[in-house]
């Protein structure tokens, strides 16, 4: 109570002084009064204090002292810096229940494990270069104690897709798989299909001597279509249940973009009417400039409107023109009429037909 009236006294310094006098009880009980929070940190730090140093940096709300508590507490692991992630346990086991009630701490502050998270993700997670392969292993540490086991998943996979051999990235995909599986039972899915997917890719390699690994499935799709192992393809779209619709029009992209136009007509013809209609068909032949090839679709259209506005749209006015006189549309013939201004021939030809409709 003396104390507390006397101006411009540091409770710490006292604080200190009764801890290097041995008398760690009344320190702890001066130091209650210092009101600077990073003086109060600081000495509880030295007295070998976390927990308290812990929770005294989190009421101050400062985030760099907080994190500075932390770090501390870090190197002080068996075996650790506080630049690298806490160590498996497997790998230290005289550690390991040091690290878990490192963690159990932690786990009383939310806020703390944010900033903690933070301070990982800072350093980017590409396992390839040391820090990012440190943040990785830490963060994986973090949420595998703190039983987050969705989040590690998570790691898992992005961590996967750095391993440069296709077996380590299976093995890997795998584990997070089953991290998953009590976890997020669409996430487990989703990783045991990209695995299958893997595998199928690296025998697609082997056989046909071409890159498929890291591909997506619609990728892998157009990839065999475009080398002519539609075969395999198919039994591809089986497995992962890809929409019939979806593998119909990968397969009329891919084809035509290898202006493979024989093998385009033979897909739209293997039925009355292609499930996905003509006008994929029109759009692929338009966008690799294969107009006559257009032309061929356009005119299995069903609706003569659909036919007259796509053949306008590539300039084939006289091929428009023939559908609306067909029909004996005047509307239509003069609109295309007057489109078809830039090409005086064709223009001539149809206002001959309009002449022929009205009779003058």
């Amino acid at each position: 109570a003396k104390l507390k009236v006397s101006p411009g006294i540091s409770f710490g310094k006292i604080a200190e002084t009764a801890f290097n006098q041995g008398l760690k009880e009344l320190a702890t009980m001066v130091l209650e009064h210092e009101p600077r929070a990073n003086d109060q940190v600081s000495l509880l730090l030295n007295m070998e204090q976390e927990e308290r140093a812990l929770r005294k940096a989190v009421e101050s709300r400062d985030a760099d002292l907080i994190m500075s508590v932390v770090l501390h507490m870090l190197k002080r692991l068996p075996g650790q810096s506080a630049a690298e992630a806490p160590e498996d346990p497997e790998k230290n086991p005289d550690g390991a229940a040091a690290q878990t009630q490192f963690f159990k701490v932690l786990e009383q502050y939310p806020q703390v494990l944010r900033h903690l998270v933070a301070y990982y993700e800072g350093f980017g997670l590409d396992p390839i270069k040391s820090a990012g392969r440190n943040a990785t292993m830490a963060l994986k540490r973090i949420y595998y104690e703190l039983k987050k086991k969705k989040v590690a998943a998570k790691i898992k996979v992005i961590e996967s897709y750095y391993k440069p051999e296709w077996k380590q990235r299976i093995r890997m995909l795998e584990n997070a798989q089953e991290l998953y599986k009590t976890s997020d039972p669409f996430a487990s899915a989703a990783t045991k299909t990209q695995a299958r997917l893997l595998q199928i890719q690296r025998k697609c390699e082997i056989d046909f001597k071409v890159s498929f690994v890291d591909l997506s499935i619609n990728q892998t799709l157009a990839k065999l279509i475009k080398y002519g192992h539609t075969d395999r393809a198919s039994r591809l779209r089986k497995e992962f249940q890809v929409p019939e619709k979806r593998f119909c029009h990968i397969q009329v992209k891919t084809l035509a973009k290898e202006q493979d136009w024989s093998g385009l007509a033979a897909l739209a013809s293997t039925r009355r009417a292609p499930s996905i209609g003509y006008e994929p068909f029109i759009e692929a032949c338009i966008e690799n400039k294969a107009i006559t090839e257009a032309v061929k679709y356009i005119s299995k259209l069903s609706y003569s409107n659909e036919k007259m506005e796509w053949f306008c749209s590539i300039h084939c006015y006289g091929e428009a023109a023939e559908v609306a006189h067909a029909d004996r549309n005047l509307d239509a013939l003069r609109q295309i009429s007057s489109r078809a201004k830039t090409k005086p021939i064709v223009k001539a030809r149809i206002d001959d037909m309009i002449k022929e409709l009205t009779g003058r």
